[in-house]
Parts: structure tokens; sequence; C-alpha cells
């Protein structure tokens, strides 16, 4: 893969990233089922693991909470495989604090195109100074 190529994968991987965090796609079970590759997982910041089809009953009924993702990093991991790594501050709504949580994405490149296979977010605790 040359340079060009792997920029342009690696622009269009945070493109749907960031796609999945807007209000309107995940209220779109449609737009929802084609970025999700069946067998899709998610273990959230929570700790609680979710499939696609939980997802896709769960995402349209909640209310989008406000996210800011940033600090991309992508891998190629196998030419229909990719890792996406970023970090992102989230606050759900009717909340006032704002978690900070590590991101990670496994994308796989099918007949559909690139749909996300894995998603898991870790919290990242407030420091609390020296033990």
């Amino acid at each position: 893969m040359t340079s060009e190529q792997a920029q342009a994968l690696t622009e269009h991987l945070i493109a749907l990233e960031l796609q999945l965090q807007r209000a309107e796609t995940r209220k779109n079970k449609a737009q929802l089922n084609l970025l999700l590759a069946n067998g899709f997982e998610e273990i959230a910041a929570s700790g609680v693991r979710f499939d696609k089809a939980h997802v896709l009953q769960r995402l349209p009924e909640e209310q989008a909470p406000s996210v800011e993702a940033f600090d991309f990093e992508v891998r190629l991991l196998a030419k229909d495989l990719a890792q996406v790594l970023y970090k992102a501050k989230l606050r759900k709504a009717g909340e006032l604090q704002t978690k900070l949580s590590l991101r990670s994405s496994l994308w796989q490149l099918n007949s559909l195109g690139w749909q996300m296979l894995f998603h898991q977010g870790t919290a990242v605790l407030p420091a609390s100074g020296p033990a």
C-alpha cells in the first residue's frame, strides 16, 4: 500500500468512526446495519457487552451523547482488517460531567465495504494524586 493509499484509508476509517457518533446515524437502523458487521460486538466503558442486534435496538431509541473524538491512530492489521484507536470525551444527555475514555475499533473490509466488527471503550479514571 502506498503512503497515499494509507492516508486515504486512514481518513476514510476516521470518517466512518465519526459517522457512527452522529445522532442522525445512531437513530437510523438501516445506516447502522450497513456500518456494523454481522457478528459485531461492543464492550462499553461500563464493562457491558452488546451484540449487533442489541445495538440496532438500543441506539435509535436513546438520546445520542455529545462526543469529542481526538488523537486518532489507524493501524492496518491485514489487507482487510484495520484497528482505529482514539480518545473520546463523552457527555450523556442530561448529564453535566464529561467522561474520558480510550476507544478501539476493528474494521473489516468485505463485499459491503468497511464495517465495524468490534468496539471497546475503556474509561479513564481521573488522577487521584500520589498513592
